[in-house]
């Protein structure tokens, strides 16, 4: 039988010795805590500071299933703001592990990782986003779409051409705004 008299105090022990940093509950270390915001990520400047030149921790982030969701979506996207062997070898293993992967979250860190890779890639990368084009979810082809144009290469080109008769809007709408943003390098001879 618990008092009721105790209940409180314990609760109140509990949130007081749980770990935080910053006053927040589920960020341990200065990087999650930066990492937690639901709308606002810290900037490069910001994360090389927290990172202090050591990008591993924030793949180590972005891969422990051990890390809040929202932590590692957002970690996958900052990823892609380092130009960086170890940042694009992360995302492009990202995108490997939850390309087949049917659970909505892993679907979600696809995305972050394609968006990542599109950001940071260049041409190299091409061929790794052009083969999410005929994903099953019209969010992740789009996302591939989205980051092909990213990439701005001209390597990227003959793909954004090749699913003229997506039946999904937003994939089209992505196709379109790619071959805006890549008219100049589909156009060079």
């Amino acid at each position: 039988m618990i008092r009721r008299g105790l209940v409180l105090p314990v609760a109140v022990a509990l949130v007081a010795t749980a770990p935080r940093v910053h006053g927040d509950l589920i960020a341990r270390t200065d990087i999650e805590q930066a990492m937690s915001g639901i709308d606002y990520q810290p900037d490069r400047a910001e994360l090389e500071q927290l990172l202090a030149g050591n990008l591993a921790t924030l793949v180590v982030l972005a891969d422990n299933s051990g890390t809040a969701p929202g932590i590692r979506l957002r970690s996958y996207r900052a990823l892609g703001r380092f130009d960086s062997d170890l940042a694009r070898s992360a995302l492009t293993a990202a995108i490997a592990r939850f390309s087949d992967d049917p659970e909505p979250t892993n679907q979600l860190f696809l995305i972050a990782a394609l968006e990542g890779l599109g950001d940071n890639g260049g041409a190299a990368a091409v061929p790794v986003l052009a083969s999410q084009l005929n994903h099953a979810l019209q969010d992740v082809r789009a996302a591939a779409t989205r980051a092909l144009a990213a990439t701005n290469s001209a390597a990227a080109c003959p793909y954004i051409g090749r699913n003229p008769d997506d039946p999904s809007p937003q994939v089209n709408a992505a196709l379109d705004e790619a071959k805006i943003a890549l008219t100049e390098k589909c156009l060079d001879p």
